[in-house]
């Protein structure tokens, strides 16, 4: 492929955009896989627990698992007796950070997913412009074996940007997915939680 000059400056772009995304795509894998979530039968328990109003098992029972936001369940029991609001405004500071750690670098595969078929296109129009340009500098009749070179360079160069893209654009959705689920999971239980929390304080409140 690095036969000539133009070679070198279509497929060394696209190498480049192959590397990154592939060490975008294994970072970010790893990282997911070392954030701790429950399954989903614990999922299911912690509600049950919820749903008979076993407030403080339920907490024990999340802390003891220790979750991606083990700190904010930490935090959520030591400020259980505080107003909700404020309550719930420190918890959601502490899920904002770990929201944006957990979506952190995922943007950059939908950056390498656009500018990979772009780098293609422009390798498919150097390739046609050296194709013509053969064309122009032959004199006879115009060979297969003449513009050959130049259209499998704008073949190549095509497939190659889309196959990063496509990529990209898989792992960028298995990566989001995975994360929304997470997030969503993780403040369906604090929102019960605090909720629970609130209910007890009033409960408590009125009996004094």
């Amino acid at each position: 492929m690095f036969n000539n000059i133009w070679h070198i400056a279509t497929g060394v772009p696209l190498l480049l955009c192959s590397v990154i995304a592939i060490s975008l795509i294994i970072e970010k894998a790893i990282f997911l896989l070392r954030q701790k979530d429950i399954t989903q039968v614990e999922y299911e328990n912690i509600l049950e627990m919820i749903s008979t109003s076993k407030l403080e098992q339920a907490i024990d029972e999340l802390i003891n698992l220790k979750p991606f936001y083990c700190k904010a369940l930490l935090l959520m029991k030591k400020e259980q007796h505080s107003d909700k609001d404020v309550r719930d405004e420190q918890v959601s500071t502490l899920m904002v950070m770990f929201n944006s750690r957990l979506r952190q670098r995922v943007s950059g595969l939908v950056t390498v997913a656009s500018l990979a078929p772009m780098l293609g296109l422009l390798g498919t129009i150097i390739g046609l412009m050296r194709a013509f340009q053969k064309i122009g500098e032959h004199a006879g009749p115009v060979e297969p074996s003449i513009v050959a070179n130049g259209l499998w360079q704008a073949l190549s160069t095509t497939a190659a940007g889309l196959v990063i893209a496509v990529f990209c654009v898989l792992a960028h959705a298995i990566f989001t997915s995975k994360i929304k689920k997470m997030l969503t999971r993780s403040q369906f239980l604090l929102n019960s939680l605090s909720q629970l929390m609130q209910q007890r304080n009033k409960k408590q409140e009125k009996n004094i």
